[in-house]
């Protein structure tokens, strides 16, 4: 038996630019619009069911202000640590609505403080600010500035996406292939993204054209890494 090591990369790390938008362009836009610096006064809300993009969209931002030396601040309100503060004026909250009642005050507080001073405030939830289960004074300021739903990727705009991909690498594939890939592996896009670039790499490896049968196999590998058949 022929031992195989085949494992999936990690995901390229979130930014704007490899963000897939769908029908999220509006949003995109506004948070490509931020100035780098965080100068100004701005204040977003994202939300959506989970898998719509929001994390990827506030890493993303996260990353270009961090890049261009803006204090920012992270916070996640579903990590099982937090900040003990959220000091600053510019500030980047994921989960707000699942913000421990304390942080959540000082989120109220850095929203009033931004209002005076300037600086930035971003922030994503399951639902609408006026949805949310938090205090009334504070989900009504962050419905005070830009709000945007954003959707999850629908079955055309996820092989819209691997098609793209499947160019980028140069790598021949059919229509037939890529609805399989679809309908058989991880459903949410990086995953499937991934998958994709380890198919490539196992076609080049194995010097075989990209087939269903060589995506079954691979699907088979990658559920059980360390044993293939000769």
């Amino acid at each position: 038996m022929r031992q195989l090591a085949l494992q999936i990369q990690s995901p390229a790390p979130p930014t704007l630019d490899n963000f897939t938008c769908g029908r999220n362009a509006e949003a995109l836009a506004a948070l490509r619009a931020i100035p780098p610096g965080g100068d100004g006064e701005t204040f977003v809300f994202l939300w959506g069911p989970a898998g719509s993009g929001k994390t990827h969209l506030l890493q993303g931002l996260f990353a270009r202000l961090q890049h261009s030396g803006c204090p920012v601040r992270w916070v996640d309100g579903a990590a099982t640590t937090t900040p003990a503060d959220l000091a600053g004026n510019h500030l980047l909250v994921d989960n707000v609505d699942r913000l421990a009642p304390a942080l959540a005050e000082q989120v109220f507080h850095g929203w009033n403080r931004i209002r005076e001073q300037g600086g930035l405030l971003v922030c994503t939830g399951l639902q609408a600010p006026a949805g949310l289960p938090l205090a009334p004074e504070l989900a009504t300021r962050l419905a005070w500035g830009q709000v945007f739903r954003l959707h999850g990727l629908n079955d055309d705009e996820k092989r819209t996406a691997l098609g793209d991909r499947a160019r980028s690498l140069a790598m021949p594939i059919s229509d037939e292939a890529l609805d399989y890939l679809l309908e058989r592996a991880s459903r949410d896009l990086p995953s499937l993204l991934a998958t994709l670039d380890a198919l490539d790499a196992h076609s080049l490896a194995t010097r075989r054209a990209v087939t269903i049968p060589l995506i079954r196999e691979l699907l088979h590998l990658l559920d059980h890494p360390f044993s293939l058949e000769p």
